[in-house]
């Protein structure tokens, strides 16, 4: 039996031991709050540091280029090599200035694209059919359609002869292996590991860079062809300006680009960081052209021939790399092709399904988009077909984008009604230096449509 003593001193006891115990917690918050505070120190001086800004800001950069850089890249696809050195090679430096026109442009048109994939979660084309109907989205796609499925043959046709040139084989075995490994590419991975193998591809295009300023070109002449507008005679010329555009502003990058935002999933946030990644993939496939029209003029302008073979054209290579011309040119245009037909086929496939309303994407699994991917294996094997017709490589590369700029301005029309809708894209429509580049690049190509169908 407890004593009476004890029965009055067991609350003192409890209480002086809550006590205790709470001047334990308290003692153990602050414990913890000062190595938070000191934890939070350490990682705000790392974040600090030169060396985790640097990571920061280059991996802020690539995400940035990503997109921009690839749908670059693909602007620089064997088409486009082999008419940037046929217009040098032709004009010399006289249509320089319509690669400064082009860059505003072409960057215009690519930011709104990308701006209507990130706003409306839509392709261009569907969004077309849903506001302006059926009809007119099936117009805008078989246009683009037979100019990708044409530019395709082209690409395949002009690797195939590069490859024909290294090994001594037939062309026509390496426009089959070509067009089945391109393929299987765009059936069996998804969109990430396409980005990434066409993402680290671009680098390759740097060697037309180096080659321009190795050739010591007149760099007054160009100068003075940037920046003053000249117009060469002659029907010749005006083509080679029709295709310099057309190659340029090509049909199937307006498509590609809105899908590539919705395959990254982009939202309204990123909307300002994409306008930069946009601006800098098309400041990038610029200076790749321009350094290929400096190095062709320095070294054929003035023969007063078209260029016929792969091997004539990669004579542009010579001053950079000499003796290696050839395999080095052979590099650009395989690694150009690997980049640019799987986005041509890509985007003949989301203008497709986006006119049909079929589900489909490249992070899609086959048999969960079933037209969409029989779309794309079609526009290869078309595209097979016409680089097997025995046509002349460089011919079809340089035709296949006049044909582009005849398209074009169709497609950037419909691109401009889609920017100026408010019920689209409510107050993301164009502001107004986006209308007037806009409308500058329609009215830009289809005067020189114009002009070549009357001369």
């Amino acid at each position: 039996m407890k004593s009476s003593s004890e029965k009055m001193a067991e609350p003192l006891i409890a209480k002086e031991a809550q006590k205790g115990i709470r001047a334990i917690e308290k003692e153990e918050k602050l414990v913890t709050k000062k190595l938070q505070k000191e934890s939070k120190i350490v990682t705000d001086r790392f974040h600090l540091s030169g060396a985790y800004k640097t990571r920061r800001k280059l991996s802020d950069f690539f995400r940035l280029a990503k997109s921009g850089t690839i749908t670059g890249a693909a602007d620089n696809d064997p088409a486009g090599i082999v008419t940037y050195t046929q217009v040098g090679a032709l004009a010399g430096y006289s249509l320089l200035w319509l690669m400064l026109l082009s860059l505003p442009m072409l960057s215009v048109v690519e930011e709104m694209s990308a701006r209507v994939g990130v706003i409306t979660k839509k392709g261009i084309n569907r969004v077309v059919r849903e506001n302006y109907g059926f009809k007119v989205a099936v117009f805008l796609a078989l246009i683009t359609a037979s100019a990708n499925i044409l530019t395709i043959g082209a690409d395949l046709a002009g690797m195939a002869e590069v490859f024909h040139i290294i090994t001594g084989y037939s062309s026509a075995i390496f426009v089959v292996l070509i067009a089945l490994a391109l393929a299987y590419l765009l059936v069996q991975k998804n969109y990430k590991v396409i980005s990434r193998y066409l993402f680290l591809l671009t680098p390759i295009f740097l060697l037309y860079i180096v080659s321009g300023v190795m050739v010591n070109p007149e760099w007054g002449e160009i100068v003075k062809n940037t920046f003053i507008p000249s117009f060469p005679h002659g029907s010749q010329y005006l083509m080679m300006a029709v295709g310099l555009l057309g190659t340029t502003i090509s049909p199937y990058l307006i498509f590609w680009q809105a899908s590539e935002e919705i395959e990254d999933h982009k939202g309204v946030r990123e909307l300002r960081q994409e306008d930069k990644g946009v601006w800098l993939g098309m400041l990038f496939a610029h200076i790749v052209f321009y350094f290929i029209i400096i190095a062709s003029g320095a070294v054929f302008f003035g023969q007063d021939k078209l260029l016929q073979t792969a091997g004539e054209a990669a004579q542009a290579l010579q001053p950079a790399v000499g003796i290696w011309a050839m395999l080095f040119y052979s590099l650009g245009i395989i690694g150009a092709g690997i980049i640019a037909v799987p986005v041509l086929a890509a985007s003949t496939g989301y203008v497709i399904k986006d006119a049909m309303h079929w589900a489909g994407g490249l992070n899609m699994r086959e048999d969960k988009a079933r037209s969409f991917y029989t779309v794309i294996i079609l526009a290869l094997m078309v595209g097979l077909v016409i680089a097997l017709c025995g046509i002349q490589p460089v011919k079809a590369l340089v035709y296949s984008q006049v044909l582009n700029g005849f398209l074009m301005p169709f497609l950037l029309f419909a691109l401009m009604k889609v920017c100026n809708n408010r019920k689209i894209l409510g107050h993301f429509v164009n502001n107004i230096w986006s209308n007037i580049i806009g409308w500058l690049a329609i009215l830009v190509m289809l005067g020189f449509d114009i002009v070549l169908v009357f001369e």
